[in-house]
């Protein structure tokens, strides 16, 4: 099944405001997604972390039937025995005991975990035959940083849409952006768009990248070359600001 950004929109949305009740139209009540209770409470799935590789390069698991998964950990090959409708997640990136959590990490979990409940949506959407065919294919989906570059990672690219969808919902986006747009000028942003995206993405707890690219699949996003680069607030080269504000010694200022 091959969705649009419509359609993958559409299906967020329903699920959200199913699980929530409501997606609130009020900023200050705007919280996190919060993913866990989403994946279990909601689409009843197992949650779990185990090491899922040395190198760190595999992220999250998902199983569709139960199976067993061959692993390389612990510098050996294991076959570890997972049940059915399963989220296994790498444990470099369960949750610390601590209260202090580096941002980046919990971004990447929370993201991570909705890619894999993004996979059982959209295999409980298929026909029940193809369901089973992709019990027997994929019992097992693994999710990694690799990049995405064959016509089989096509379901990859609708996991990874509609994962985004569900942790950045666009309804929250608009009513945190307030009507405006972020320009980027290369992979840089003036102050006041800088300021405006780290808050948008502490408030839903995602990572910059995760947000800019959300951003410009929705046009919230300008793109421009990074020799147009502007600052509104920039004030360093503002004439007025030097001749009232700063002594201008030895020829000094800006042109």
């Amino acid at each position: 099944m091959r969705l649009s950004y419509s359609d993958i929109e559409g299906f967020a949305e329903s699920a959200l405001n199913g699980f929530m009740y409501a997606l609130t139209s009020q900023v200050k009540w705007i919280r996190p997604i919060p993913i866990d209770n989403f994946t279990t409470h909601f689409l009843g799935l197992r949650l779990e972390y185990m090491r899922l590789s040395d190198n760190g390069n595999m992220l999250g698991i998902t199983t569709y039937g139960d199976t067993k998964i061959k692993l390389t950990r612990y510098f050996r090959e294991e076959i570890v025995s997972v049940p059915k409708n399963t989220v296994l997640i790498d444990e470099r990136l369960m949750p610390p005991l601590q209260l202090f959590e580096p941002d980046k990490e919990l971004a990447r979990r929370r993201f991570t975990i909705a890619h894999e409940c993004a996979h059982h949506m959209l295999y409980r959407m298929e026909p029940e035959e193809r369901r089973r065919e992709l019990e027997c294919r994929y019992s097992a989906r693994m999710y990694s940083l690799r990049e995405l570059k064959s016509l089989d990672d096509w379901s990859e690219w609708q996991a990874n849409a509609l994962a985004a969808a569900i942790i950045m919902p666009k309804k929250y986006i608009e009513l945190l952006l307030r009507n405006r747009r972020l320009t980027l000028y290369g992979k840089r942003l003036n102050r006041p768009d800088k300021l405006l995206l780290a808050n948008i993405c502490d408030r839903l707890k995602v990572s910059r990248t995760a947000m800019t690219l959300r951003l410009k699949q929705l046009g919230y996003a300008i793109v421009l070359p990074p020799d147009a680069y502007n600052d509104p607030t920039d004030i360093e080269c503002d004439n007025d600001y030097f001749l009232f504000s700063t002594p201008n010694i030895g020829g000094h200022g800006c042109a």
